[in-house]
């Protein structure tokens, strides 16, 4: 099901949030020792950051003993990356989405879906946006290879898409590294910085809401504009 958003003299597709296109891993039950641990972590991590969990409260949670959490995880870093990676294995593209990509099919249709990847990976996982702003700024070291590891999978297909339809002329001729980078950015951090830097709030009521106001803003940056019908160029002459 879509629900179509007029933008101007276009109309683009916005699909209905009853199929997320993001694909979360299948959650195992958390049965295993690592499992318990890897888990208290990525809630701890993402709660208090990394300096201020220690690997006693981690094993307290995870209701082990701190020497079973070193024997797993030599070094407190290596347990904040396995958190790191077990929340960002969850972001993935979705199959239908993938497709509409390697097809290059419109940006109306297939702006408003990675909207939608990007603004329910977000709000249903908001540990992994913590962790990854930890790992930007907490522990830097280590960070470009998990990050690459695992966000290539989503930034790659959408940059690659832009370039081919900045080259067909179907967006204005933005760097397709910036302008996807620019996109994920802006969904991620919008909401909490609006609402430091102004007075108005900007409270989204539903995912639905959230994923139109950031469509209809990227649609007006990227696409190019229309071109004036002779009528309308007269008149404004």
């Amino acid at each position: 099901m879509y629900e179509t958003w007029s933008l101007s003299n276009r109309c683009f597709l916005l699909p209905q949030q009853s199929a997320p296109e993001f694909m979360p891993s299948k959650n195992r039950t958390k049965n295993s020792t690592g499992d318990r641990i890897v888990e208290a972590a990525a809630q701890l991590f993402s709660r208090q950051g990394f300096t201020a969990s220690s690997t006693a409260e981690i094993a307290r949670l995870a209701g082990v003993s701190e020497v079973t959490v070193f024997r797993h995880f030599p070094r407190k870093r290596d347990l904040f990356w396995a958190a790191t990676e077990s929340r960002l294995r969850r972001l993935r593209i979705g199959k239908d989405l993938r497709a509409r990509l390697e097809a290059d099919e419109t940006p109306e249709i297939v702006l408003p879906r990675i909207v939608a990847l990007l603004v329910e990976a977000i709000q249903n996982q908001p540990e992994m946006l913590r962790l990854l702003y930890l790992s930007l700024f907490e522990l830097e070291d280590g960070a470009e290879r998990i990050l690459r590891k695992h966000l290539a999978q989503v930034f790659e297909p959408l940059q690659n898409y832009l370039a081919r339809c900045a080259a067909k002329g179907l967006i204005r001729d933005l760097e397709p590294g910036v302008a996807a980078l620019g996109l994920a950015a802006s969904v991620a951090a919008h909401q909490n910085l609006k609402q430091v830097l102004s007075l108005d709030e900007v409270v989204y009521t539903s995912t639905e809401s959230a994923v139109a106001a950031y469509s209809q803003f990227w649609m007006k940056a990227m696409l190019p504009e229309p071109a004036l019908l002779p009528a309308q160029s007269v008149s404004q002459l």
